[in-house]
């Protein structure tokens, strides 16, 4: 299993993370880690060196200086994941999965025994499984799903039309409405659910559907968007299978969370779930 990642100032959850890292490499034999960062303000280079040091299969990028020549942040996450890939494509390495982690939070409780349950999965044809996250689904950034979540809930925030008056309300009233309202709690014993995109901090991937693919996160007008969304698009045109799979729990960053967060999964959503093939 290759299991990679991009972190900046990834501070005290990194050092987590990477605890819950080898304990997952530790069970599945053959393993590669890559990790791409930059920039750092805090110890997450030491923190980085010293993991890199005591485990031969650690492979640290380091690209310093990017924050210079790329102001916009989604621009250099997806920068740094591309030099992940090209350096899964470049070491040849066999490895038939590839496990992509947020480093900064998500993972601090990742359960190994959860991955492992995902990699076995055998009930549907996939290519890619993303988390689920507790107490709540939160990354609708990165969410295509059909009767959930079907465009961009950020430039939908942009383009409303903002009143004369009252606007800190009415921004908090379109928050919940837009986002909160919809960052469901999904029960972890939920079937599989058949997403266009997701992540929520954790993707397990097919290696070879990966092959070839880099990520971008401009759309053909231009416009800001999420790096997994166009990455998901262009695996779907070459019909891969992509799923959430509720058992796969991440911990949800708070700050992403807001009134109206952890409703119940909804009745006709489950359905899809039910569809999975």
């Amino acid at each position: 299993m290759n299991i990679v990642g991009a972190v900046r100032n990834g501070g005290s959850a990194l050092k987590e993370t990477i605890h819950r890292i080898e304990d997952l490499s530790k069970r599945v034999g053959q393993y590669s880690v890559i990790i791409a960062t930059n920039d750092n303000t805090d110890d997450t280079d030491q923190t980085l060196s010293e993991y890199a040091k005591r485990c031969a299969e650690v492979q640290i990028i380091r690209l310093d200086g990017v924050i210079s020549g790329i102001s916009e942040r989604v621009e250099r996450i997806t920068a740094a994941r591309n030099s992940i890939l090209e350096t899964l494509e470049k070491n040849g390495r066999d490895n038939h999965l590839t496990l992509m982690l947020d480093l900064d939070g998500p993972n601090i409780c990742l359960n190994p025994e959860a991955v492992l349950a995902a990699a076995k999965r055998s009930d549907v044809q996939w290519e890619a499984v993303f988390a689920n996250s507790r107490p709540a689904y939160y990354d609708l950034y990165a969410l295509r799903c059909r009767g959930w979540c079907e465009q961009d809930v950020w430039q939908a925030i942009h383009n409303a039309r903002k009143p004369l008056f009252g606007r800190q309300k009415w921004r908090r009233n379109l928050l919940k409405t837009m986002i909160h309202d919809r960052q469901f709690h999904i029960p972890e014993d939920c079937q599989l659910i058949p997403v266009d995109s997701a992540f929520a901090g954790a993707g397990l991937y097919k290696t070879q559907a990966l092959r070839g693919l880099r990520y971008k996160c401009r759309d053909e007008e231009n416009r800001l968007v999420c790096e997994h969304v166009l990455f998901h698009q262009e695996m779907r045109t070459r019909g891969a299978r992509l799923y959430i799979d509720p058992a796969l729990m991440t911990i949800a960053p708070q700050e992403h969370l807001g009134e109206g967060s952890g409703a119940p999964f909804p009745p006709n959503l489950q359905n899809l779930s039910s569809g999975a093939t």
